[in-house]
C-alpha cells in the first residue's frame, strides 16, 4: 500500500491509520508532505518494531530529473535521491523506487545526451546502492511523457547499457504499462522478469493514467498476477491509489480472485 493515497495529510497519522486497517507492507512517498526527515524515520522504525511492517520507499520526484544536462539542478536532483536512499536503508527498506528523468530538448541537436547521463547516474547510484544493500528499482511510466524510460524496449536498453548490475532493478508499473498498450505489461514480464524486483498496481482504460481502482479498468488481472506470481520480487506488491477508498476498493478486488 502506498501513502500516496494521503500524501496531503501529515505522513504518521496517515501510516497509523494503514496499520490500524491492517496493512503491513507500506510504501513511503518520499515527497510532498510525507518527506521523510530523522523524525519521521525514527517513529517509523518504532512502528516497524511494534507491528513487524515492511517498507519500500518511494524517492522524491516533484521537479526531480536525474537525467537533466543542466549540472547544478542534476547535482541537487542526486543529492535527494543519496538522502532518500540513505533513509530507506536506515528503515531497512529493500527497494527505493526511482523515476528514470526526462529528455532535455538538446537531445534534438545532441541525441541520446540525456540518456547518457542517465546510465552514468545510475552507475553512481548502484555504488551506493550496494554500499547500504539497498535496491533501486526504475520505474516504466507512462507513455505520452517526455520520460527516457516508459516502453519494455526502453528498460532493455537501460540493462543492455547498465552492464553488470546487483543493484538496480525494474519496479513494473502495471498501470503505465497499460497506457501504451494492453499486452505491454505480458512483454515486460516475458522479456524483464529477472529484473523486476517490485510492482506498482492500479488501473485505467488505457489511455492515460487514471490510477483507477482495480478492476474499473480494461487490465486484465487475473492473467497480469498469474505472470506476476511467477517473479522474484524483493519489494513486492504496491496498490497506489490516489484515495483510500480506492486503495480498499483495489484490495476487495483482489480478494475477490483469490
Amino acid at each position: 500500500m502506498s501513502t500516496l493515497a494521503g500524501v496531503l495529510k501529515p505522513l504518521m497519522g496517515f501510516v497509523e491509520k494503514l496499520v490500524k486497517l491492517g496493512f503491513r507492507n507500506i510504501e513511503i512517498i518520499d515527497d510532498w508532505r510525507h518527506r521523510l526527515s530523522d523524525v519521521k524515520v525514527e517513529k517509523l522504525l518504532a512502528l516497524k518494531d511494534s507491528w513487524g511492517l515492511s517498507f519500500v520507499v518511494h524517492a522524491p520526484f516533484d521537479g526531480i530529473n536525474i537525467s537533466t544536462p543542466q549540472f547544478a539542478l542534476r547535482r541537487t536532483s542526486l543529492k535527494l535521491i543519496k538522502k532518500s536512499l540513505y533513509n530507506a536503508y536506515r528503515l531497512d527498506a529493500k527497494v527505493l523506487v526511482l523515476h528514470s528523468g526526462f529528455h532535455s530538448p538538446i537531445d534534438f541537436l545532441k541525441p541520446d545526451t540525456t540518456w547518457r547521463i542517465l546510465i552514468k547516474v545510475l552507475k553512481e547510484l548502484d555504488r551506493v546502492a550496494g554500499d547500504l544493500g539497498v535496491h533501486v528499482g526504475i520505474e516504466n511510466m507512462p507513455a505520452n511523457t517526455f520520460a527516457l524510460l516508459y516502453t519494455h524496449q526502453d528498460a532493455l536498453r537501460v540493462f543492455k547499457d547498465l552492464g553488470s548490475s546487483d543493484n538496480i532493478g525494474l519496479t513494473l508499473d502495471v498501470g503505465h504499462s497499460n497506457t501504451i498498450s494492453r499486452c505491454e505489461v505480458f512483454k515486460f514480464m516475458e522479456e524483464l522478469g529477472d529484473r523486476i524486483i517490485h510492482v506498482h498496481i492500479h488501473d485505467n482504460k488505457g489511455e492515460e493514467d487514471e490510477h483507477l481502482p482495480l478492476g474499473e479498468g480494461c487490465i486484465e488481472w487475473r492473467d497480469v498476477l498469474k505472470g506476476l506470481g511467477e517473479l522474484r520480487l524483493v519489494g513486492g506488491l504496491t496498490v497506489e491509489a490516489t484515495r483510500l477508498a480506492d486503495a480498499l476498493k483495489s484490495f476487495k478486488f483482489l480478494e475477490s480472485l483469490s
